[in-house]
């Protein structure tokens, strides 16, 4: 019997750092799962937005730029499709990529998201943008009244931004307010917008309202609101897009549109086993539903009313709560979940809400209904704050239900709020609960990281064992498995330089659960773009399970090493991006190791010719040809020797310079320069003495060594003066022949810098220098 082919899809994200992607790659996550599809996240992560927005200024040395080569090793993996997740992608591609990225994966079957197709050779998911927004911008218009609007925009390029962007532009003309690319600001989708908000809130001081292209922007809006004491919903009014996960619980609450970015990513695995079926490619516009909330100054009675909801239905408990759970269930969970999932949610709701609400007794069933809800399997596929949300909304309505009776029970409406409270704090204190959990797990786990760094360190002896060691860890770090591979030789990749793949890479190391296989270097499985199909950088298991793995590039850098394939959780990608950066600092580290060692083999072939060329070098004079003092080696040598000999006593250092030796040789030439330099050296050796050293160590420069203090410093320089002064008055050159010096003392001892003494002495003759004549011929001195 032909076994059923289990399909291979690519997925390629940029910003994966952000929420919505988060969301989308859980999407895709939990669609694999279901649909029995294997998946590979190509993945791009960008720090250096998030570096500024935290501390307040560039990255020195931003390699963001390097995660952009991921997108290239599909070429690996033989995937039979691919998702690309343009929107995330397009913030950070350059222009000239943008142009021809989509045609370098125009062989394979293809889904875009966040982009529309517009050639049909790709299916195409993209959230309703334009009405969604014109949706919340009109609504701020026709039910506010407001007219003094500016707007947060997201990124040139990306078709989102534009979309949004031209539904608010379409509204104020349709309303007739005045508005123009001025009251715009452009954001990168991300948090790192201080600044952008900020412009605005200086610029345009009256605006009424501020329009968000997402809500990762708006919170930035909220808090540089707040630190100007401004009260959203209420000095100024804010909206954001996506709805994502923590938009209900900012305060105030966010008025927003929602993009359900884990039905988009659950589509598109849908969409792209279609392709791999065969089908013909299709575009998907997925609707947007406005939220009212009161951050745009609606209030919370404002936000109740809705024709459907359960007040303006028969008041019969149990055919009001069976209406709602429908709608709870849209809510809670994704649309493409699959039924059976579907059915086993129902269960539990209907058991919270079995019991009426506007009874005592309804307590201890809420109470058994949660516990048994959060404790089974299907919890991890329901969004608490989504749950919280719901029935916050349900015994909301249920009260006004109510207060429309006649006879109004106030027993009933006590009871309805004793049950929304208690709602409430048991479904917060689970949410909590669970990010507790999860940032204690995830401090926990990030002590791990370290680890895997020094346990590299310590081996990198021997290769085998340093590969196996990056990998120890990673089982306990909730990778089912996990793959190394590396290139034969690292590949500097530089800013602003084209890219090119390696065809071919070796398995280093690989776990699978706790086994752990490393490979000799002239051992390792080979996989290469030629053929693979036979090499893939991801095997099936041997269980039969399909996977789901992330692809994260090793580098440091301008350097590339190679890859890390993960199969992970995309909710674990923080701690295994954190890990991926150690194991390529590591292999830098090697790298740089193995060069050390190159470089001492080296070296050490060289020592015997250096000792030996040491040897001749001794025999060269140790004397300047032109003065027969010691030139600057000879006199260093001397100047060390005396300093040893004579530890404990005074020694001076005086440092003396040929006055005006260029224009001694520009007006008279260089053979009268060079006996200006003979003369001086032959009168500083006569005041020194046998007892002194004298050195030139420069063309005009000469310096003096003799035991003594400061005054018998000042001695040799004032009798150098009157020696010069004595063969100017009887010479019969045309120009003066004479020195300028300087000196400084020290006391001989162990450790002492001659050069820093030569510093000191330079400083006190260019004290000296600002006395010398301006120039040196006697004629103009006359």
């Amino acid at each position: 019997m032909r076994m059923k082919k289990r399909y291979t899809i690519g997925v390629m994200i940029g910003n994966a750092n952000s929420p919505h992607t988060m969301d989308l790659m859980q999407g895709i996550f939990h669609a694999a799962r279901s649909m029995d599809i294997n998946v590979l996240f190509f993945l791009g992560i960008h720090s250096s937005y998030y570096y500024k927005s935290y501390f307040g200024e560039d990255t020195e040395d931003d390699y963001d730029y390097q995660f952009n080569a991921a997108y290239d090793y599909q070429a690996f993996a033989d995937v039979d499709a691919l998702i690309i997740a343009y929107g995330s992608l397009c913030i950070f591609l350059d222009e000239k990529e943008r142009e021809t990225f989509l045609d370098r994966y125009k062989d394979k079957p293809r889904v875009l998201v966040e982009e529309r197709d517009c050639s049909g050779t790709s299916t195409s998911i993209i959230a309703d943008n334009y009405h969604g927004m014109y949706g919340i911008v009109e609504h701020l218009v026709r039910d506010h009244g407001y007219r003094s609007f500016t707007y947060l925009a997201g990124p040139h390029g990306n078709t989102d931004a534009r979309e949004r962007r031209q539904a608010v532009y379409d509204v104020m003309k349709e309303y007739g307010i005045s508005f123009d690319e001025s009251r715009i600001a452009y954001g990168d989708f991300s948090s790192c917008v201080k600044e952008q908000v900020n412009r605005l809130l200086d610029r345009f001081p009256d605006m009424e309202a501020m329009i968000c292209a997402n809500d990762v922007m708006a919170e930035t809006a909220y808090r540089e609101c707040a630190r100007r004491g401004m009260i959203v919903g209420i000095d100024i009014a804010i909206t954001g897009y996506d709805d994502w996960e923590l938009a209900e619980t900012m305060n105030p609450p966010l008025t927003t549109v929602l993009q359900n970015a884990f039905d988009m990513g659950y589509m598109a695995v849908i969409g792209a086993a279609e392709l791999c079926k065969g089908k013909k490619c299709h575009s998907v516009v997925v609707p947007a539903k406005l939220r009212l909330r009161e951050s745009c100054g609606c209030s919370m009675q404002t936000c109740w009313q809705d024709p459907n909801s359960v007040h303006t239905q028969k008041n019969v408990w149990k055919w009001i709560s069976e209406s709602y759970i429908e709608e709870c269930l849209e809510e809670i969970l994704v649309e493409n979940t699959d039924i059976v999932l579907k059915y086993k949610a129902k269960e539990y709701l209907w058991s919270i809400m079995e019991v009426d609400f506007r009874i005592p007794e309804s307590e201890e069933n809420i109470k058994r209904g949660l516990q048994k809800l959060f404790d089974s399997e299907i919890s991890k596929y329901i969004s608490g704050v989504s749950l919280l949300k719901v029935f916050d909304r349900f015994t909301d309505e249920c009260v006004q239900m109510e207060l429309q009776r006649k006879e109004i029970h106030k027993e009933a409406i006590s009871n309805l709020l004793l049950r929304k409270r208690q709602l409430h704090d048991k479904i917060l204190a689970y949410i909590i609960k669970g990010e507790k959990d999860y940032f204690s797990t995830f401090q926990q786990e990030s002590w791990f990281v370290p680890l895997i760094s020094k346990d590299m360190l310590c081996h990198m002896d021997d290769e085998q064992e340093m590969y196996r060691r990056a990998l120890v860890k990673l089982h306990a770090l909730k990778a089912e498995a996990s793959y190394l591979y590396i290139f034969k030789e690292p590949i500097a990749h530089f800013r602003n330089e084209e890219w090119h793949c390696p065809e071919r890479m070796y398995l280093a190391a690989y776990q699978s659960g706790e086994q752990i296989i490393s490979f000799k270097e002239d051992e390792r499985p080979e996989v290469s773009t030629i053929c693979a199909g036979r090499g893939m950088i991801v095997t099936r298991k041997r269980n039969g399970r399909n996977y789901v793995a992330t692809l994260l590039c090793l580098f440091s850098g301008e350097m590339q090493y190679g890859i890390l394939v993960a199969e992970i959780n995309p909710s674990n990608l923080a701690l295994f991006y954190l890990i991926s950066r150690q194991i390529g600092n590591m292999l830098r580290m090697y790298q740089m190791s193995r060069e050390q060692k190159d470089m001492q083999w080296k070296l050490e072939a060289l020592v015997q010719e250096i000792r030996e060329k040491n040897e001749v070098l001794n025999f060269i004079s140790e004397s300047d040809a032109l003065t027969g003092c010691m030139n600057r080696r000879g006199f260093m040598e001397k100047t060390l020797q005396m300093n040893k000999e004579n530890e404990g006593k005074e020694m001076v250092i005086l440092f003396a310079d040929l006055d005006h030796l260029k224009e001694i040789n520009d007006s008279f030439g260089h053979i009268e320069g060079d006996f200006s330099i003979r003369h001086c050296a032959q009168t500083l050796k006569s005041v020194v003495g046998k007892e002194g050293i004298v050195g030139r160590i420069g063309g005009d420069e000469f310096c003096v060594v003799i035991l003594g203090n400061m005054e018998d410093g000042q001695r040799i320089i004032e009798k150098v003066r009157e020696e010069n002064e004595i063969f100017n008055r009887s010479s019969d050159k045309e120009y003066y022949v004479e020195l300028s010096a300087g000196c400084t003392s020290v006391i001989c001892r162990n450790g002492l810098v001659i050069a820093d003494v030569l510093k000191e002495a330079d400083r006190a003759l260019y004290e000296a220098k600002k006395l010398r004549r301006k120039t040196v011929k006697k004629d103009l001195e006359s």
